[in-house]
């Protein structure tokens, strides 16, 4: 089987932070490498998501303190949009507490 690794940096402006890490990421660029395997058993090429790593480094210069964590693209990509104000953090359907009108409404 065929792999291949393409990698991006991200640019954080304000501090962020990704489900299943504890600490608040300090905004920075963050290179993203992203594994995809070929498969072989159709006759045109399609690839299928292995891992995501990010690079998380540490306020040192020295390289050795870099750190590589497995993340889940769609929790970096939700990240990445909230940093740069694409979507809002806020919750879209709000329920009404007025009375027995227990129906969503949507928030825009």
């Amino acid at each position: 089987m065929t792999n291949r690794t393409t990698s991006k940096i991200l640019n954080f402006v304000r501090p962020f932070s990704l489900r299943g890490l504890a600490e608040v990421l300090p905004a920075g660029s963050y290179k993203v490498m992203t594994e995809e395997m070929q498969d072989e058993k159709v006759t045109y090429p399609t690839w299928q998501w292995v891992s995501t790593q990010m690079h998380l480094n540490t306020n040192s210069d020295r390289s050795d303190d870099a750190r590589l964590m497995t993340v889940d693209p769609r929790d970096l990509e939700v990240a990445y949009l909230r940093d740069q104000k694409m979507i809002d953090a806020r919750p879209k359907v709000a329920f009404s507490a007025r009375g027995s009108n227990t129906r969503a409404k949507r928030v825009f």
